[in-house]
């Protein structure tokens, strides 16, 4: 299994994933194309606080296995489909 990375570490990761401070002077970060979506950056605990939206948009992703294609779960669903 992977280590988790440290809320540092994720801040650095949406960072370089295109994710975008807010403003100046706010530790919010917030996606480039949804603002909705945020997660707030607490420096002294070290640790990130998501927005609602941003919650709700995560339990929607559905993991692709490793080494597979993305299309690897509309190819199953194809194959488990009766035959008329």
């Amino acid at each position: 299994m992977a280590q988790r990375l440290t809320a540092k570490e994720q801040v650095q990761s949406m960072l370089d994933r295109g994710w975008v401070w807010r403003d100046d002077y706010t530790d919010v970060l917030v996606h480039p194309q949804d603002h909705s979506l945020s997660a707030t950056y607490d420096r002294d605990t070290g640790t990130l606080t998501f927005s609602p939206e941003l919650l709700e948009a995560l339990e929607r992703i559905i993991p692709t296995p490793p080494n597979r294609n993305p299309r690897y779960w509309r190819d199953e669903q194809k194959n488990h489909v009766p035959k008329s």
